[in-house]
């Protein structure tokens, strides 16, 4: 009997799955304790608007945006895994959960963007 070995790549993306898990949860504790509890009351776009001048906010919400769209997108590939498809299914699966993925984080910086720059 052998034993299953998982390749590099298995254990990375495991690893980053419950990387991308802690970077959520820190991010839903920093969201909700200063847009919904302490900081900003009451929300209104201006204070967004303010709030996203800086750059360390921008990195913020960059970063959670990596880290939600890689975690969903890495789950969604671990259930089509669990099916166990074809080689060239699990290739088109790999290919279209990534460009979904690009297109996303490319919308959400597109998003971002007119924040960056000084009124």
């Amino acid at each position: 009997m052998r034993l299953y070995r998982p390749s590099f790549a298995h254990v990375f993306g495991w690893f980053l799955q419950r990387l991308s898990a802690l970077l959520l949860v820190i991010g839903m504790v920093v969201h909700f304790w200063v847009l919904h509890y302490f900081i900003e009351k009451p929300l209104t776009f201006e204070k967004v608007v303010e709030r996203l001048s800086s750059p360390g906010w921008i990195l913020f919400d960059s970063l959670l945006l990596i880290a939600v769209v890689y975690h969903g997108l890495n789950g969604i590939w671990n259930i089509l895994i669990d099916y166990n498809p074809s080689p060239k299914l699990k290739k088109v699966y790999g290919w279209g959960l990534f460009l979904i993925g690009v297109a996303t984080i490319i919308w959400g910086f597109i998003t971002l963007i007119p924040f960056t720059v000084p009124a």
